[in-house]
């Protein structure tokens, strides 16, 4: 969460400076903050009544990173001082900053009803922005309520507009999300632009977010992240080629192991395994305890017929994650062809679990059984690829029947 930075030392309503706080605050305005702060605990405890004191001291302390001695500091300010309204704000946002919301929240909400010594709307109105911030979890309403209380009283904060949209869109109001959002993209504001492809992603309005994508790639040049998410949205799109070449463009400038994964992806979908498998293989070599590119690895072999190297591959995902229910297809087919049926018949097995049978495993057991010679156990999965075939596969239809007459004559 994004917070305001806490509103500069300024006198309370009636406080008179003594020569030991002019002091204190020279340090503060030269921000010697270790200095100011020594000479305001000293200050503090002769002038435990002042205010002021107590405010520059949270103040001193929040730029140390003091944050609970800040809030201590500040909340003696507004004891003393009740309608201080920066004294009031700076303590909310100490709050908020050491995350204490539900504290922060009245606090905030107390100085919206203050009026600033200096600022006027505009300071008011970071009140009711930070306010926004603090309530945005827990109470989304308020939440746009205090958004647009900021919007209204300083127009030129974009943060404030892409809070509004933000609590439209979990409040359900998903077109006044969009249009707020819209105003803010137009104008420049790249959160409003996120937020607004997000959404987009989110209702599957692929157009309009590769719309915005391509935008805010063109004005961030070298953001990777975005150039990753056009590349999917393309892909997702079914524009394959153009996903490719976009993260090709990338992988050219930039050395990020997850560009290349994707774009072996995308290469894998374009059925280019070659180049996937080429793209692969150094990854599986610095990071061979992710089982992903164990099985994009094997399925890239695979499909290159490399069924010796694939298995291998293909054994370690299942290994390591073994309810990978399509690798087991590929495994069975890659052992079938190394002639190791035994683990074919395994790898269908296991498959079973998971997924239900098709043409293809009962022809592929049938295969692994009658390579083995157990006759009776291939006659079955003939007999069960025959009818779940159903005319569709005539070359390997041909040969069960075939085979069928060699193993029961009768």
């Amino acid at each position: 969460m994004l917070l305001l930075a806490c509103l500069p030392f300024q006198l309370a309503a009636q406080t008179r400076p003594t020569d030991g706080l002019q002091e204190a605050e020279s340090l503060l305005e030269k921000q010697q903050y270790d200095l100011a702060e020594n000479k305001l605990k000293l200050l503090v405890t002769s002038q435990s009544e002042n205010p002021q004191a107590w405010f520059d001291l949270g103040f001193a302390e929040n730029h140390l990173g003091k944050i609970p001695d800040a809030v201590v500091a500040y909340k003696k300010a507004v004891e003393l001082s009740p309608k201080w309204f920066e004294a009031n704000l700076n303590l909310g946002l100490a709050l908020a900053k050491s995350s204490n919301f539900a504290q922060a929240a009245p606090v905030l909400k107390a100085a919206t009803q203050l009026k600033p010594t200096n600022g006027g709307e505009q300071a008011l109105g970071k009140a009711w922005f930070a306010l926004g911030q603090v309530l945005e979890d827990n109470d989304p309403k308020e939440s746009l309520h205090a958004y647009q209380k900021a919007a209204e009283l300083n127009p030129k904060n974009l943060e404030a507009d892409s809070g509004i949209g933000r609590m439209m869109e979990r409040t359900g109001d998903l077109a006044g999300a969009e249009q707020q959002y819209l105003r803010g993209a137009n104008s420049g504001d790249n959160a409003s632009v996120e937020h607004l492809i997000g959404m987009y992603l989110k209702q599957k309005r692929l157009a309009d977010a590769e719309t915005w994508l391509r935008k805010y790639v063109e004005q961030h040049p070298g953001h990777t992240a975005a150039e990753m998410q056009l590349a999917k949205v393309l892909a997702a799109e079914g524009k394959t080629p153009e996903a490719i070449a976009a993260l090709e463009a990338v992988s050219k400038s930039v050395a990020d192991p997850a560009i290349t994964r994707e774009l072996a992806r995308l290469y894998s979908e374009a059925k280019q395994y070659d180049a996937a498998a080429r793209l692969l293989q150094p990854l599986v070599q610095q990071a061979p305890a992710d089982t992903e590119l164990h099985w994009r690895y094997g399925e890239a072999l695979f499909h290159q017929r490399k069924y010796a190297e694939a298995e291998p591959e293909l054994m370690k995902a299942l290994q390591q994650k073994p309810d990978l229910a399509e690798a087991y297809g590929d495994l069975a087919f890659a052992a079938e062809q190394n002639k190791h049926y035994e683990l074919t018949l395994r790898a269908l097995e296991l498959r079973a679990k998971f997924l239900p049978e098709v043409p293809a495993t009962y022809f592929l057991r049938a295969t692994a059984y009658d390579n083995l010679n157990a006759r009776k156990q291939a006659a079955e999965n003939y007999k069960l690829f025959l009818a779940a075939s159903a005319g569709k596969f005539p070359d390997q239809e041909f040969q069960a029947r075939h085979r069928l007459i060699a193993i029961e004559p009768k």
